[in-house]
């Protein structure tokens, strides 16, 4: 696979060891990833790419991951197991069902760190950062019809799949029903709100120019 300058840029960017962090979700439309840090009072609170707090420029270029390793789609993916205790990352979040905290770069409240926080409570690997996809170095990209409860759900700018740009989001799946739908738990959506709630009979429904990229820890 052939990819264009801008992607091989930013598949170089991916190399980069960043805190943790994610952008609120669903917005109408996305907006260019960011370069540059800004000042917090620049940046707005509902629907807006959050900025960097801190940027380490040291690349591991032996560490890295290539784009096309990361977004192929196992071929095997029925037969791979959970590396944690489902039932515990479940149990994590399910608990925090009504609460929120605080959003912004790095935040508790954030969907992605959110979701971190629930894998890892049952003893889950997610050691990734950076991006929305080297986020997932250390889980497994899996087919859409392999989706099974502790899976999770990340949407990924098409253009530009390693972008923080607005639209981009991350659930837990809590449950597969028989309808074909999913109970999930998800926090900040609305974006802003650093809210952790459930849906029962949830579909994902990636924004205009977005994809739903589905990866097991």
């Amino acid at each position: 696979m052939r990819f264009h300058t801008k992607a091989t840029i930013l598949a170089t960017i991916s190399s980069l060891t960043l805190s943790l962090g994610a952008t609120p979700a669903f917005a109408t439309s996305p907006v260019a990833p960011i370069s540059t840090p800004v000042a917090a009072d620049a940046v707005a609170s509902v629907h807006a790419p959050r900025t960097p707090q801190s940027l380490v420029t040291e690349i591991d270029t032996a560490a890295a991951t290539p784009l096309e390793a990361m977004i192929e789609v196992s071929s095997a993916t029925s037969a791979i197991p959970h590396g944690f205790n489902v039932e515990q990352a479940i149990a994590q979040a399910t608990a925090e069902i009504g609460t929120s905290r605080p959003t912004g770069w790095s935040q508790p409240g954030e969907c992605i760190m959110s979701a971190q926080r629930w894998i890892r409570a049952g003893g889950g690997n997610w050691s990734g950062g950076g991006n929305p996809v080297s986020n997932y170095v250390t889980a497994t990209r899996i087919a859409y019809d392999a989706v099974q409860p502790g899976d999770i759900v990340q949407y990924e700018y098409s253009s530009d799949p390693t972008a923080w740009v607005t639209g981009v989001h991350t659930v837990l799946i809590t449950g597969v029903n028989g309808d074909g739908t999913f109970s999930i738990i998800e926090s900040n959506n609305p974006g802003g709100s650093g809210l952790v709630q459930a849906q029962s009979n949830w579909t994902p429904e990636p924004p205009a120019g977005f994809n739903a990229a589905f990866w097991r820890f």
